[in-house]
């Protein structure tokens, strides 16, 4: 049996008298419904053979996500030569890919947005999220490494059972911050929720229907080792997250020094000036970003 910390918060034995919360029904009252359009796009991009025409006739049913179309595809994020001012000309000159992340985007900006602009917690894992979507993106492509078209959601998502644990419950998700360490917070969830934010990730990301290797690396990027899927991306997303954390993106900032100990870091043999060169190569990305959700 294991025994409470002497680093535990001093609130311990009233947090743990707490009835333990159900996964299922807390995502069922946390977890903002989907847009109808956000759905239709995504049932769409299922089909990989999809006509941007077609995408395009569903993106001008929802005027906001047709803007962020139109600045994401204007954005320095493709530095395209001419600027394009029509929903077909956008998706061809960004293609289906980055759509996809558009839309995941689009859906936890709309469902998430007050939170985002009223909660300083919330808007931290926000700015998290989108880092290390970023950096995943960018570590990725930086490493030529082979199925990583999925590399930005998974990013996005990570921690996206965070959001929905703190909006269930203030009380429990601000004694986790008491926790310095990684292994100490997640230990700390379960034993005060009944599960960590992995596992409500995953369970998000299984109830939208996203595919097996996007769940199994939110349930697995603490420990990528143990993902049945993608193993290479769960350790991509595992170092973007402590890079950001590092630069001052989290709730749980880092020692530039646990850099040097990482063990995805190692396995995916990135050097310190790769490292420096990932993150200097998303900051007008970040900016561009945020920018597109407000």
């Amino acid at each position: 049996m294991t025994t409470l910390a002497t680093n535990y918060p001093t609130n311990a034995s009233v947090l743990l008298s707490k009835p333990k919360l159900n996964i299922e029904l807390l995502v069922k009252v946390k977890l903002p419904p989907m847009k109808s359009t956000v759905l239709r796009l995504m049932e769409l991009l299922r089909d990989q053979d999809v006509m941007t025409a077609t995408l395009a006739e569903t993106v001008r049913y929802d005027p906001i996500l047709a803007t962020r179309v139109l600045r994401l595809a204007n954005s320095a994020l493709y530095s395209l030569r001419k600027p394009v001012t029509t929903i077909q000309k956008a998706l061809d000159a960004i293609g289906t890919r980055s759509l996809y992340d558009l839309v995941m985007l689009d859906a936890m900006a709309d469902g998430f947005g007050n939170e985002i602009r009223n909660s300083v917690l919330i808007k931290s894992i926000w700015e998290h999220s989108i880092a290390v979507g970023l950096l995943s993106r960018e570590i990725s492509k930086m490493l030529k490494l082979q199925g990583s078209e999925e590399a930005f959601v998974c990013g996005l998502l990570h921690d996206i059972g965070k959001i929905l644990m703190l909006r269930a419950d203030v009380e429990r998700f601000e004694s986790l911050l008491e926790h310095r360490s990684e292994h100490d917070m997640l230990e700390w969830e379960d034993k005060i929720y009944g599960f960590d934010h992995t596992e409500v990730g995953a369970y998000v990301a299984n109830k939208w229907r996203l595919p097996d290797a996007v769940c199994s690396v939110i349930m697995h990027h603490h420990n990528p080792s143990h993902s049945p899927h993608s193993v290479v991306m769960a350790n991509v997303v595992n170092a973007a997250d402590l890079i950001a954390n590092v630069h001052g993106y989290g709730l749980r900032l880092e020692e530039e020094t646990a850099l040097l100990i990482s063990e995805p870091i190692a396995l995916l043999k990135l050097t310190r000036p790769q490292i420096n060169e990932a993150w200097e190569n998303i900051q007008k990305a970040i900016s561009d970003v945020t920018k597109l959700l407000k």
